[in-house]
């Protein structure tokens, strides 16, 4: 005889939403969507988050002034991101380079 209580079903899909894969993807969605009003326009406007892996953001910024402007703020903009606990959570970020937008 199976002596195991009853659970409730939002229990059951609370706890295989948090151990599986998709909150990550969806933490990461929600990252790349918020950026602009996470960072400002200005930063927005010369930045885009390509991925997260592990804990690294890897963030495309399109020319190599920016790069080393970003770079300096690297501090600033992690602590933006970490005080949502719904985004990843990123310790370091990676800037990659990227083409300027709008050109081919």
């Amino acid at each position: 005889m199976n002596s195991r209580k009853p659970v409730l079903l939002s229990h059951v899909i609370k706890s295989w939403f948090e151990s599986s894969d998709m909150r990550t993807g969806l933490s990461k969605g929600r990252l790349f969507q918020e950026w602009k009003s996470l960072v400002g326009p200005r930063i927005s406007a010369v930045s885009t988050p390509i991925d997260v892996r592990g804990k690294t953001l890897l963030l495309e910024v399109m020319d190599p002034v920016w790069r080393t402007e970003l770079s300096l703020m690297q501090e600033k903009i992690l602590n933006v991101i970490n005080e949502h606990p719904e985004l990843p959570e990123v310790k370091k970020i990676r800037f990659i380079g990227g083409r300027i937008k709008g050109v081919k």
